[in-house]
């Protein structure tokens, strides 16, 4: 898994003398959040892989080449990227650099792993004007927790006009930081539409049965795009960034579905609110103990 970052203003160090530190600060069944810092500020490439995919160090050639794979992989993303927003007549594409490698001190989050596994997370700085590796990989070997460390994850839904607060909460009601958690709304109206035009082989006896079937086609689908950490809060634009595809209307009704998502789906935890919405003076406040129970 190769991440990217982007900083249009970052300058170009050699990688010969800077050095990239890994420190895992939070570690689950599904995911990682790890510290990536440098005593110099470089452009570097980051990533996680399965242990037993690690390079032979004891070989030069072979940290090289596996260096140079894994560059390879980011360009190849970044090209489609960069070919689906020229599609679009933007003004300004970035540059590899800016867009595909981290610059400075990071905090990433590593999504959509396996419990109980060994992984091996790398850094190595890259040089820009090449974009070929400059200096030495930094590997640092983690396993994954058996168990997600917020199994009893619970959620607080609030409606307060235009906006959605999403709180993940354990039992005793306080908030967790780091909870990994999925979310999406649906508006009523359109969604029976949607059932109907699916026809009957994809007929949903209940909005459990939708939700979970949707979201299991966000975990093959860019997940880490709609992984979400923590306390979050949205506005209804209509924008669809995973969490809305939908601005809120006056008198229609709406279905929000929260699920806890550390690296597989936790269907235990998954949470459905359906609600009419007033207006901008709506207020409402749901707990897991006015989530939905009928069907639809």
């Amino acid at each position: 898994m190769a991440m990217t970052a982007c900083d249009p203003n970052a300058k170009a160090v050699s990688g010969t003398s800077v050095e990239v530190k890994i420190e895992p600060l939070v570690v689950s069944s599904g995911f990682m959040q790890v510290a990536f810092t440098t005593n110099k500020e470089a452009y570097y490439h980051i990533g996680i892989l399965p242990k037993e995919e690690a390079p032979d160090t004891t070989k030069s050639s072979s940290v090289r080449a596996f260096m140079t794979r894994m560059l390879d992989i980011a360009y190849a993303n970044y090209i489609f990227w960069r070919y689906d927003i020229l599609e679009t007549d933007a003004p300004f594409v970035a540059e590899f650099a800016t867009h595909s490698l981290q610059y400075g001190n990071v905090d990433y989050t590593f999504t959509l792993l396996k419990p109980g596994t060994d992984y091996f997370i790398y850094a190595f700085v890259v040089d820009p004007k090449t974009n070929k590796p400059d200096g030495m990989l930094t590997m640092k070997y983690v396993t994954t927790e058996q168990t997600s460390l917020f199994s009893d994850t619970q959620f607080e839904y609030r409606v307060r006009g235009f906006w959605d607060y999403i709180y993940p909460v354990n039992p005793q009601g306080t908030v967790l930081p780091y909870a990994p958690w999925c979310g999406v709304t649906r508006d009523s109206a359109e969604l029976a539409q949607s059932l109907q035009e699916l026809g009957p082989e994809y007929h949903y006896a209940s909005a459990q049965d939708y939700f979970l079937d949707l979201f299991n086609d966000y975990m093959n689908f860019e997940l880490n795009e709609r992984v979400h950490f923590g306390i979050y809060v949205h506005w209804n634009n209509g924008i669809g960034d995973g969490t809305s595809n939908t601005m809120f209307e006056q008198g229609h009704t709406y279905y929000t579905a929260l699920v806890l998502m550390d690296g597989y789906l936790h269907k235990d935890a998954l949470a459905i609110y359906k609600f009419h919405w007033g207006g901008e003076d709506t207020q409402l406040f749901y707990t897991k103990d006015q989530r939905m129970t009928t069907p639809w």
